[in-house]
């Protein structure tokens, strides 16, 4: 299995989505989110090659959807790093990784 690394970028795409859904929806599914959220990462911890390559966003970088949001991610070495968390009906053309 590999070590799961959240980028400071991805912890901040995490909030974001947290404190929307927190403030314009409820509580409860603001927890969910995050809840799922972390589950998915421990799955592509255990199943790195789950996801869709995205070569056009770096090396190595690939896609994975949960929900109405996509997570990019690499491997590195014996690591899994989280780079962006992204709402899918967003642009991510422009997304900094």
């Amino acid at each position: 299995m590999l070590t799961l690394i959240i980028t400071d970028q991805a912890e901040a795409d995490i909030e974001e989505i947290y404190l929307y859904i927190a403030l314009n929806s409820y509580q409860s599914y603001a927890e969910s989110f995050a809840s799922k959220a972390f589950k998915t990462f421990d799955l592509l911890c255990h199943s790195p090659h789950m996801g869709t390559q995205r070569i056009r966003s770096g090396e190595g970088v690939r896609f994975y959807p949960m929900d109405k949001v996509n997570i990019f991610y690499r491997v590195v070495s014996d690591q899994l790093q989280i780079l962006r968390v992204h709402h899918s009906s967003l642009n991510c053309d422009k997304l900094r990784l």
